[in-house]
């Protein structure tokens, strides 16, 4: 019977293989036959995968969600991603339906039509409830024929800017509200009879039916498409656009791309592809090791993938381990996985070769709307789950649904449960409680889910809750606060258990306690929030507690200001609330914290740093005269932290009161605070100081004092100034000059330019980018450039790299590389944009290009590839991360964004232009703003902060790649590198490895002040914050190798061995934490633990670290190794949560 099913499903596509015919030979049209597809998959040992649904019966499924009744109800859109004009809509609402329960659906129908890209649907209360553009409609058959004939708008108001951003992803709740997703370009206002409810942004929404109350659950993440609730009613979701795998949802967490917010959390998996719907698996069908097990579709990369998540204090880690499916087939793109009613895994394949929404033409002919699938995965020699059909149930039948290990079952009886009179399903709830063994995990496990039956019957039993408050399993009592939290107003004791839940033994009641109480509105509350830090904090509980002191500010800060609290007197409680909040008048507070601590005082620093950030005069002079004081013993860490006190004062335009006394007293001080003294006497214009700037400004000998003299000088900006920089610019020192340039620029522009043109005409090449680069940040530098080449030459070498350099800069600059090109007599032989070079191109990358040379190419640092994109993490963060870039996008719009980056640029990766007050351009990606400030992440890879005072003129600007970045490659090393891209993400040799390996590295640099340091001291310096050490970014290959000879060489004494330095960073969620570095192969290596000489055994090195960031340093003797090299980590289960650290 399945046989003849298959084949009848197969004969039936058939009808539309016209379809790829008609393209007129677009490349990468797969075979739209399902038993190709079915042919190319490649499932997890002891599983096997059949055909449960397909076109032409039903096609493009977006979301899918089965009954009571074990009938799939799936949302399809053929008209996505938009209709086309004059069209009328026409998308529907389908049910499939295995009748005789063979694995294969026989029976197919439509429920609702006429609906316009619908992205969810979920079955509920006696129909259906869609997510369907700007609405929440609910459908349902009054007359019982299996079609709607009633259509009614629940909730209005959801935004409609994006198609595949809108509202989406309906699941049920354990707690018997319909939880629904939004994605970052979403805006939404709805009324309800509590109000306009907003959602500007991502995040997930909580809804109650019966009494149309609507709440935010979380913000942020960029579409997230997957959301799940794991048996202990904990939320976790996935990021169809992110990068971070599973993500852990509490009551007001925030995630990536949250509009205003300054903080948020990062999920469990950096540096993971983007993934699109989440399945937790459970039931006796499949595999115990398999059970709990999360999936989710890598739908870029044709795969499901699954990730094994253990606890981890307040929240979760998570490891992804072996696929559940992947293909080579191009068009298979999983977007959905459910458990379905017997026991199988159940996967809805969109089935498109493009899926590219904004990048590739929504009209694009090889955009597939009329296939897809839905793909049945069962265990081998297992025995499937009988389904139950909760609908014919009786209240007792019901509750002992409860008891089984099949989530799904669970909750559709508790869904069913609520179609019950109420007052009967309470008393016979409460009753089948009160026969449940609380003292061992099934009995309290079953007395959580009775607690949920209540939850969703609307009622409150406060014994009940009571009791699960008490019960021995953590995971009950965090789940019994979350009620708690919801039911407050039908609670009279709930102020007092959670007076006692927030000093829990386990960190994650703890956590759940303080979102409850943030929503509080006094100082007990407050104080009850602040007891948490008394217990050990991981990342979790930290942005928890952080959030809700910045929530309750409203409360406690002005008490605080007036000196009427003060955190019982507890100085680190108070520098946390007052670090968590961003306005008020602190710092008088900050500075009184800091009158009790010693300069070697845990806390020291960051008060410091926030007195810095929030405070006027007065608190700035104490600032300084208190490190002044107080640092006597320590005084290179003194001068440090000065200098950035003194800039972060400088930026708020805040001169401290007594500045010359304050200057003096650092000039009297010793060596250790010169860089200090020259901090302030540039912030500030003092005088006095001038001729020692003057001075210091030529000594070359240290070229880190020099540097800091002669920035000094430049903010000055007046006529002394520009002529020291000048004649210093001007000099036949270069590293000397690019200082200068970089200092003059910003005020005296036309000096400065001429000092880069005689730079140019020198035809020195080590040193042009720079000096070229600081000119152009000035808003008149393009211009002055382009009139003083005028009838000027200089060497063609010179002239390319102005040019690159040039592309990259902000602004319009087509005049100044045209000025360039002529000076250099260098002709425009870069790559033009046309329809058929980029055909030609694609078709040779797939048909000579080598992906392993073009790995090569992208690597190459005169490129700059690294600096933008990660893979897997690795790598810059000003485009996207292109770790399946292969698998999503189709190799012409590889080619088309490398030669014309402008043409089409991906979402989220606008950038924006800054214009200051002082006449300097910015331009970058937006990474935060608040109402001070805005974040932007510029072409270099680096966060620039822009006081919103300073801010002169703000427009949207270009791709941050520049037009001309691969115009240097020869045709075949474009080629290589299309090759090279088109391969990720898809099955083979490009495949990120599931395993821990140190991706993100920095290499120590070849300097002469490096060199001599390493050479008068020891190797081990190389392992320390030697100023005198200058680092850079360094990542592995996509394999995951260090490629050593990408490496700076340094050759110490003779009788060393040359050796080249990288490192990295782990993060250690507590104190204990126990890990294992496991190299490739030890040979030719030392190895640094925070500065620490540490021996590797063999090729392991086993570690126990304190909680916090640890630096291990990586020496490569280079005449012992040759090969490249590779670092895993290695975490015992069980033990505090350890991994490779991850930048912003």
């Amino acid at each position: 019977m399945r046989t003849v099913k298959v084949i009848v499903a197969c004969l039936l596509s058939c009808v539309f293989v016209a379809t790829s015919v008609g393209q007129r030979g677009l490349k990468e049209i797969p075979s739209v036959d399902p038993i190709v597809e079915l042919k190319s998959f490649l499932i997890a040992e002891g599983f096997e995968v059949n055909l449960y649904a397909s076109d032409p019966r039903m096609a493009k499924p977006i979301q899918m969600n089965f009954d009571p009744q074990g009938r799939l109800w799936i949302a399809a859109s053929e008209s996505y991603p938009h209709i086309k004009p004059g069209e009328k809509a026409s998308d529907k609402i389908i049910i499939v339906e295995d009748v005789d329960r063979d694995g294969v659906a026989e029976k197919t129908s439509v429920f609702a039509e006429g609906l316009l890209i619908p992205t969810g649907v979920v079955p509920g209360d006696g129909g259906c409830y869609v997510a369907n553009s700007t609405d929440l409609l609910h459908f349902q058959d009054i007359n019982g024929d299996g079609v709607s004939d009633k259509r009614r708008v629940v909730l209005s108001g959801f935004g409609s800017e994006d198609t595949h951003h809108l509202l989406h992803t309906l699941r049920w709740g354990p707690d018997g509200w319909l939880y629904m997703n939004q994605s970052i370009y979403i805006h939404s206002h709805i009324e309800t009879p509590y109000g306009v409810k907003r959602l500007l942004g991502g995040g997930i929404w909580r809804f109650r039916p019966e009494s149309m109350q609507l709440e935010v659950v979380c913000k942020g993440l960029v579409n997230p498409w997957g959301h799940h609730f794991d048996a202990w009613g904990q939320s976790f979701a996935t990021d169809g656009a992110g990068g971070e795998g599973i993500n852990y949802v509490f009551p007001g967490s925030v995630f990536v791309a949250s509009p205003g917010e300054p903080r948020r959390l990062v999920g469990l998996n950096p540096g993971s592809p983007k993934h699109c719907g989440l399945e937790i698996l459970s039931g006796r069908h499949l595999p115990e090791n398999w059970r709990g097990s999360m999936v989710a579709n890598d739908f870029r990369a044709n795969r499901v993938c699954r990730f094994e998540v253990t606890e981890d204090k307040a929240g979760y880690r998570s490891k992804q381990v072996e696929e559940l499916i992947k293909s080579s087939h191009q068009a298979f793109r999983p977007i959905d996985v459910k458990m379905g009613p017997d026991g199988a895994i159940y996967i809805a394949d969109w089935y498109n070769p493009i899926i590219q929404h904004g990048e590739v033409d929504f009209r694009d002919e090889r955009r597939d709307h009329v296939h897809g699938r839905i793909w049945r995965i069962t265990a081998k020699d297992r025995p499937l789950v009988k389904p139950i059909d909760v609908g014919s149930m009786d209240i007792d039948e019901l509750l002992e649904t409860l008891t089984l290990p099949e989530q799904w079952v669970r909750l559709n009886a508790k869904l069913e449960l609520k179609k019950h009179d109420h007052v009967a399903v309470v008393d016979k709830t409460l009753k089948w409680a009160s026969k449940r063994n609380a003292s061992n995990p099934q009995g309290a496990h079953e007395l959580l889910e009775a607690l949920w039956v209540l939850q969703c019957v609307d009622h409150v039993d406060a014994a009940l809750i009571e009791q699960l408050l008490l019960n021995s399993d953590h995971r009950i009592r965090a789940a019994a606060v979350r009620v708690v939290s919801h039911q407050r107003s039908r609670l009279p004791a709930y102020r007092r258990y959670l007076s006692i839940t927030v000093r829990d033994e386990h960190p994650r009641v703890r956590l759940e306690s303080v979102r409850a109480l943030s929503s509080e509105s006094d100082l007990a509350a407050v104080t009850e929030i602040s007891s948490v830090l008394e217990y050990p904090m991981d990342r979790f509980i930290d942005f928890a507690t952080w959030r809700a002191l910045r929530e309750t500010k409203q409360v406690w800060l002005s008490t605080v200001e007036a000196g009427r609290y003060s955190f019982n007197g507890d100085s680190n409680k108070l520098l946390y609330a007052l670090e968590s909040v961003d306005s008020g008048n602190v710092a008088p507070t900050l500075v009184n914290i800091l009158k009790g601590l010693q300069f070697k005082s845990d806390g020291t620093q960051r008060v410091l740093r926030a007195i810095a950030s929030s405070g006027g005069a007065n608190e700035a002079r104490t600032a300084i005269a208190w490190v002044l004081t107080n640092a006597k013993t320590e005084a290179a860490a003194g001068g440090a932290i000065l200098v950035e006190l003194i800039e972060e004062f400088r930026r708020r335009r805040v001169r401290p009161a007594e500045i010359e006394n304050l200057v003096e007293l650092m000039s009297n001080a010793g060596p250790a605070y010169r860089s200090a003294v020259f901090a302030t006497a540039g912030a500030w214009k003092l005088d006095k100081y001038y001729v020692l700037l003057a001075k210091s400004s030529t000594e070359t000998e240290n070229r880190l004092v020099q540097a800091q003299a002669i920035r000094a000088i430049g903010l000055y900006q007046n006529e002394a100034a520009r002529n020291d920089l000048s004649r210093i610019a001007s000099g036949n020192d270069e590293v000397s000059a690019v200082a200068a340039i970089e200092a003059l620029a910003a005020f005296a522009i036309v000096p400065s330019a001429k000092a880069v043109l005689l730079m140019m005409q020198r035809s020195t090449m080590v040193e042009t980018s720079a000096a070229l680069a600081a000119v152009l940040r000035n808003k008149q530098g393009a211009g002055v450039l382009t009139t003083l080449l005028a009838d000027v030459t200089i060497s063609a070498d010179v002239a390319k790299t102005a040019v690159r350099t040039a592309q990259r800069a902000t602004g319009d600059n087509a005049a100044l590389i045209d000025s360039l090109r002529t000076a250099g007599k260098i002709a425009d032989s870069g790559w033009k944009y046309s329809e058929q070079l980029v055909q030609e191109l694609a078709t040779a990358a797939l048909n000579n290009g080598d992906p392993h040379k073009g790995q090569a190419v992208f690597r190459r640092s005169s490129l700059q590839c690294m600096l933008c994109h990660a893979i897997g993490g690795a790598g810059g963060k000003v485009g996207p991360d292109l770790v399946s870039i292969g698998g999503s996008a189709p190799v012409d719009y590889l080619v088309e964004s490398l030669i014309a980056p402008n043409r089409k640029v991906k979402e989220n990766y606008h950038s924006i232009q800054i214009l200051d007050v002082d006449g300097q351009v910015y331009s970058g990606v937006p990474v935060r703003s608040s109402d001070k400030s805005v974040v932007i992440r510029d072409a270099k890879n680096e966060l620039v902060t822009i006081l919103k005072v300073d801010i002169d003129l703000q427009k949207e600007g270009r791709s941050l790649m520049p037009d001309g970045a691969v115009d240097a490659l020869t045709r075949q090393e474009l080629i290589d590198l299309v090759a090279f891209m088109s391969r990720l993400g898809k099955v083979g040799d490009f495949e990120i490895s599931k395993n821990a390996i140190a991706r993100s590295w920095q290499q120590l640099l070849w300097t002469d002040e490096a060199h001599l340091r390493i050479n008068r001291t020891s190797l081990d310096t190389a392992a320390s914050d030697d100023t005198a050490l200058t680092w850079a970014p360094f990542y592995a290959t996509v394999q995951g190798d260090v490629e050593i000879g990408e490496l700076a060489i340094f050759k110490p004494r003779s009788n060393v061995d040359n050796v080249s330095f990288i490192r990295t960073q782990l993060d250690v969620s507590e104190d204990g934490g126990r890990c294992t570095l496991v190299f490739d192969d030890g040979m030719g290596l030392l190895l640094w633990v925070d500065g620490t000489p540490t021996p590797v055994s063999g090729n392991r090195c086993e570690l126990q670290l304190k909680r916090g960031q640890h630096t291990i340093t990586v020496g490569v003797l280079r005449p012992v190794r040759e090969k490249q090299l590779m670092l895993n980590l290695e975490v015992p289960d069980g033990e505090p949560h350890v991994q490779w650290s991850v930048s912003e």
